[in-house]
C-alpha cells in the first residue's frame, strides 16, 4: 500500500464519518428533519407580531421551555409582521397558547408558546390549531429596554428631588412663621404676648369698673329697701353729705408746666357723683330742650319718609347680603382650619414628606442605587468589548465556510494543500 492509497482511503474514512455525524446531529439535535425521507413531519403555524427584534430564519420556536420547531420565514406586512413557523407534528399547539418573543443580552431570539397554568386550565376537548393558524403574538422588552428606560427616569428622579428640596425650603419657612408667631422654647412669640397684652387690659378694665361702680353705685349703708307697711317714695332721697371739697387753686396760664397739682382718684370720684346729683335740674332744662327738638324731628320724619321709597328697595337684599358675608366667614373659618391641619402634618417627622425632608438616609439610599446602577452599566459595557473578537471570529469562519464549504473535505483528503 502505497502512500496515495493511504489518504485516499483516510479520507474515504473521513468523509463518511461526517456524513453519518450530521446524520445523527440533525436526528437528535433542533434542527428540523422534514427534509429527510424518514424526518419527522411538521405543520405551520404563523405568528402575527407588531416587531420582531433578534427574529431571523432559524430561531427556535419553544413550548413551555420544549422545542418544537423553528422559524421557516418572515413577512412584511401592511398591519404588522407575519412569522411564518415550522412545528413538528408530535408537538400539538392550541389556541389558548400566546407566543412571546424574547431577546437575550447578546441579541439572539427565541418564541415562546406559554399557558399560565397557576390559573387556567387547557378544555378537555380542546383542540389542536390547524396547519397555517395564524396566532397574535407578543413582543416583550428585553433587559437593555429596562434599564434604557431607567436612564430616562434619572432625570425625572433629579427633578422630583430638586422639587423636594424647593418643597423643604417652603415648609422650612413656614416653620420659622409658625414659631415667630406662636414662640419657641427660647423666644416668646406673638401669642403669648397678645395674651399678656389681653389680660393686662382686662386688669384696667376691672379696675374701672370698680371706680364706675364707686360713682354711680350706693353708698353703703345708705340704701333702703320698702316694706309691706311702708308707701313707695315717690320722690329721691336727700344725698347723704359729702365731705366739703377742697379748695383748689386758681389756674395760672403764666405757670410752668407741670405745677398745676391734679385731683386724685377719690377726689375725681366724689366730683362725678356731685355731678350726678345735680343731673336732676339739667334733665329738666333737657327735657325742654328736647319738646323743641321734637319739633325738628317731626320735619325731619317728613324728609325720612321721602327717602323710604330709596332705602326700602336695599332693605329687601338685605338677607341675602347677610348669607353672603356669613358664608364668606365661615369659608374663611375652614381656610384656617385646613392650613393649621396641613401644618401639622409637615411637621409630623413620621409621615412621607416630613421623612424625605428630616431623614438623610433616603438621599443616602437613592445616592447608592445610582452608583450600583453605573456600576452595572460598567460591567454590561465590558462584557461586550470582550464578547466582540469572538463574534468576529465566528462570523469570519462561518463565512469562509459557506464560501468555500468544500475546503473541509479538500482538507480531509489533502493534509498538505490546506492554508
Amino acid at each position: 500500500m502505497n502512500e496515495r492509497q493511504m489518504q485516499f482511503r483516510v479520507g474515504v474514512v473521513v468523509f463518511a464519518t461526517m456524513i453519518i455525524g450530521g446524520v445523527l446531529a440533525t436526528l437528535n439535535g433542533p434542527l428540523l428533519t422534514g427534509w429527510l425521507p424518514w424526518g419527522r413531519s411538521t405543520y405551520e403555524v404563523g405568528i402575527k407580531v407588531d416587531k420582531a427584534p433578534g427574529v431571523d430564519q432559524n430561531t427556535p420556536v419553544r413550548k413551555n421551555g420544549i422545542l418544537i420547531g423553528r422559524v421557516k420565514a418572515i413577512e412584511e406586512q401592511l398591519d404588522g409582521i407575519l412569522i411564518r413557523t415550522e412545528i413538528n407534528s408530535t408537538r400539538p399547539l392550541y389556541a389558548e397558547y400566546q407566543p412571546h418573543i424574547r431577546s437575550t443580552v447578546i441579541g439572539d431570539a427565541t418564541i415562546d408558546f406559554e399557558f399560565d397554568f397557576k390559573h387556567k386550565r387547557l378544555p378537555a376537548d380542546a383542540p389542536r390549531v390547524p396547519d397555517d393558524f395564524v396566532f397574535n403574538g407578543v413582543a416583550d422588552e428585553s433587559a437593555f429596554d429596562a434599564i434604557a428606560k431607567f436612564s430616562d427616569l434619572k432625570q425625572d428622579i433629579a427633578e422630583a428631588t430638586h422639587s423636594l428640596n424647593q418643597a423643604g425650603q417652603e415648609v422650612g419657612k413656614l416653620a420659622q412663621n409658625l414659631n415667630r408667631t406662636f414662640g419657641d422654647d427660647n423666644q416668646e412669640g406673638r401669642v403669648n404676648h397678645l395674651v399678656q397684652t389681653t389680660d393686662r387690659a382686662m386688669n384696667k378694665f376691672a379696675d374701672t369698673m370698680t371706680a364706675f361702680n364707686e360713682i354711680f353705685g350706693d353708698v353703703p349703708g345708705q340704701a333702703v329697701q320698702p316694706t309691706g307697711n311702708q308707701p313707695l317714695r315717690t320722690t329721691q332721697p336727700p344725698l347723704p353729705a359729702q365731705p366739703p371739697l377742697p379748695v383748689q387753686p386758681p389756674f395760672n396760664p403764666q405757670a410752668p408746666q407741670g405745677v398745676q397739682p391734679a385731683p386724685s382718684g377719690p377726689e375725681m370720684r366724689m366730683r362725678l357723683r356731685q355731678s350726678l346729683n345735680e343731673m336732676p335740674d339739667a334733665m329738666r332744662d333737657l327735657r325742654a330742650t328736647l319738646h323743641q327738638f321734637q319739633i325738628v324731628l317731626q320735619s325731619a320724619e317728613k324728609n325720612f319718609k321721602n327717602m323710604e321709597g330709596f332705602t326700602e328697595p336695599l332693605g329687601q337684599k338685605g338677607p341675602e347680603l347677610s348669607a353672603g358675608l356669613l358664608k364668606a366667614v365661615s369659608g374663611l373659618d375652614q381656610l384656617v382650619v385646613d392650613l393649621n391641619a396641613l401644618t401639622q402634618s409637615l411637621n409630623n417627622r413620621t409621615g412621607t414628606i416630613g421623612r424625605l425632608l428630616h431623614d438623610d438616609q433616603v438621599y443616602e439610599n437613592l445616592n447608592r442605587l445610582m452608583f450600583n446602577f453605573n456600576r452595572v452599566l460598567a460591567d454590561v459595557d465590558d462584557l461586550a468589548f470582550r464578547l466582540k473578537p469572538a463574534v468576529d471570529n465566528a462570523r469570519i469562519f462561518l463565512d469562509k465556510v459557506a464560501t468555500e464549504p468544500g475546503r473541509i473535505i479538500t482538507g480531509g483528503l489533502n493534509p498538505s494543500t490546506v492554508k
